[in-house]
């Protein structure tokens, strides 16, 4: 009997997260009003087991952002451990400007209903693991010091904006980003650029020239 409980939860289980990886799959490649019964069908399921799940389409992709942001928040410790903290950061950059431009649409309409009940725990998650990056990048010299988490994620979510859907956009966007905030070999990461000698600056070095 117990046997038989375990196997009908893990089926149950498993027909959830087989919705969930075609409804991803949908909303990114088609929008946030696929309609549910092509989400099932999708999934190999039934639209019985889909509502079995899922209350409707605000509950669903909750359920999708929620997942997606957990993974994406994942992969942060796995990315540090197979590049340098630099090249870490750019590749998780790069996840969460698509992360955005792909589900922003579910962001939205959860919001129109007023039902976006976790947006709070997924801005925490996602802002401790671009802190993790950063602080790695930092901690090595290789970023800047004069930016914290934050201030990135708002550089993020600006790009996936401005990109408007364009991936090559996208990328353009986030290599001028990145640039400006690896530091160079010599530089300084504080922020702050080094002055002359003396503290004057190069202007007043520049030998004066008459109209």
């Amino acid at each position: 009997m117990q046997d038989r409980k375990r196997q009908i939860r893990s089926d149950a289980t498993a027909n959830r997260e087989r919705v969930l990886q075609a409804a991803a799959r949908l909303f990114r490649e088609r929008g946030v009003d696929v309609p549910l019964d092509e989400i099932a069908a999708a999934s190999g399921l039934g639209s019985a087991t889909l509502h079995r799940h899922f209350r409707g389409r605000d509950d669903l992709v909750h359920a999708v952002l929620d997942a997606q942001a957990a993974q994406l928040a994942a992969s942060a410790g796995f990315l540090l451990s197979q590049h340098a903290p630099d090249r870490a950061l750019r590749a998780w950059l790069s996840d969460l400007i698509r992360f955005s431009m792909s589900y922003r649409g579910l962001a939205v309409l959860l919001t129109a209903h007023d039902a976006d009940t976790t947006l709070s725990t997924r801005h925490e998650a996602l802002t401790r693991a671009c802190r993790q990056l950063l602080g790695a990048a930092q901690a090595t010299g290789r970023a800047r010091s004069a930016i914290d988490a934050s201030a990135l994620l708002r550089l993020a979510h600006a790009i996936a904006v401005a990109a408007a859907g364009s991936p090559d956009e996208a990328a353009r966007l986030t290599d001028v980003v990145m640039d400006g905030l690896l530091a160079r070999h010599g530089e300084v990461t504080g922020g702050d650029e080094a002055s002359p000698p003396g503290g004057q600056s190069a202007e007043a070095d520049e030998p004066r020239q008459d109209p």
